[in-house]
This record gives structure tokens, C-alpha cells and sequence, in this order.
């Protein structure tokens, strides 16, 4: 009998969102035009060339069609942490999150980069152009491990549990969901086209008990009062 386990393995959720070609265009419109209405002319964080907006994604209300993208992540990144963690109850959990657009002409890519601080990090991909350029706006992600390779140099070649580098090809409408630890970069766009994605971080946070909070405010109310009337005056004897 054997059983082959999977230790220390990094979960990567590929979904496809199904409304894309209906949302698209929308999409697409929402974005040129959030960047023309950006007086800061973006945000340099792993971004080279380009334009990356400021990260209060969930804050651009009056865009509906970004609006919906962020529910549909909202809704990808608990699917992904169902997947890895079935008895997480996420209805006692709130979701702490960011996120930007990246608008990324012809040359423009990222630099390997993580985003520490939150547990789950993603992509949406609203437009992908078409290239017959070898791995142009791929995004290649980075073996956490430490030189898995090097103790294994023969088998990296043939095995991708040894491998130090995995690399996918997006398509317009793809969503990834990866851990926010897992290092990965994007390879240079080399078409005429923008490539056009929306990057986000989440996390959770225990909800606060309200009863909890109404002692906590009752508790400093009654300490401020005795604070205002001031110590009693020592009398002293007769």
C-alpha cells in the first residue's frame, strides 16, 4: 500500500468568470477612464511602466461594472479559503481587503514581488492581448521553499513538485487566487495592446461582539465621569 502527500504544498485557485464577455466592455471603459480622471497619474509600487491606480478599489462605488468585479472576488477568495479550509466559518469573520488596476502598455511588467500582511492575493484579468510572443504578460510564480532546486538539480527538470518556478498564461476573464507569501513577477508585455488587470489582497478579522463594544463604551463613560468630578477633598478630623 502506498500514499503519495502533498506537504507544504501552495494552493492556486484558476477560476473563469462566466460573465465576462457581457461585463467586459464596461469593464474595459471604467478603467481608461478611471485613469484619465487620476490627477496623481498613478502609484509605482512592483510596477514598471504603466499605471497602477491607487488601492481603494472598494471605495470607486459609482463605477458599477468595477463594483461587480470586486463582489466577484469577494465571493472567489472565500470559495478558495472553503476549498483549503472546509470548517473555516467565514460568516464570523470580516474581510479586510484592497485593491487596484494596472494598466500595462507595450514593455511595461512587474518586478518579483508578495504582499505581506494579508492571507489571500489575486488577479482579474480584463484584457489580455493576444500574442504569439513567447511568454509576453505571463505571470511566472516563485518556489517559496528555499533551493529546492539546487538539493535536486536532475529531478527539477522532470518534476514539478521540484521545480523552482511555475508560469501561467492569463486570459481575459481569468481570476487567480494565491497566498499572499508566494513571490511572483509578470513577464513584459510585448504586443501593441494594453494588458489590463485588477490585483487584490484580503484577510479576515474577527467580528466584533456588539455587546462587547457596549461595555468597553460604557466602562470608559463611567471612568471619564469620575475623572471630570476630580478626587475627593480629604476632610480630615475635628
Amino acid at each position: 500500500m502506498s500514499q503519495l502527500s502533498h506537504f507544504f504544498s501552495t494552493p492556486i485557485l484558476a477560476l473563469t468568470d462566466n460573465h465576462y464577455d457581457k461585463r467586459s466592455e464596461a469593464l474595459i471603459e471604467e478603467c481608461y477612464q478611471w485613469r484619465e480622471e487620476d490627477k496623481d497619474k498613478g502609484i509605482h509600487r512592483s510596477n514598471q511602466g504603466g499605471w497602477h491606480s491607487h488601492t481603494r478599489i472598494f471605495q470607486e462605488n459609482s463605477r458599477p461594472a468595477i463594483s461587480i468585479m470586486n463582489k466577484t472576488m469577494i465571493q472567489s477568495f472565500n470559495q478558495a479559503t472553503n476549498l483549503v479550509a472546509p470548517e473555516f466559518d467565514i460568516s464570523k469573520m470580516d474581510m479586510k481587503g484592497e485593491g487596484w488596476v494596472n494598466i500595462n502598455p507595450q514593455h511595461s511588467f512587474n518586478v518579483p514581488h508578495d504582499h505581506p500582511g494579508y492571507t489571500w492575493s489575486g488577479v482579474y484579468y480584463i484584457k489580455v492581448p493576444t500574442s504569439e510572443v513567447e511568454r509576453s504578460g505571463y505571470i511566472e510564480f516563485l518556489d517559496p521553499r528555499t533551493s529546492v532546486s539546487a538539493f535536486s538539480p536532475e529531478l527539477s527538470k522532470q518534476s514539478e513538485y521540484f521545480s523552482p518556478k511555475r508560469t501561467l498564461k492569463p486570459y481575459s476573464g481569468l481570476i487567480l487566487i494565491f497566498p499572499s507569501y508566494l513571490r511572483h513577477w509578470v513577464y513584459p508585455n510585448q504586443e501593441d495592446g494594453d494588458r489590463i488587470t485588477a490585483a487584490f489582497n484580503f484577510k479576515y478579522a474577527p467580528k466584533q461582539d456588539p455587546n462587547a463594544l457596549l461595555s468597553e463604551a460604557h466602562r470608559q463613560a463611567v471612568a471619564q465621569k469620575t475623572n471630570q468630578k476630580g478626587p475627593k477633598p480629604n476632610k480630615g478630623k475635628k
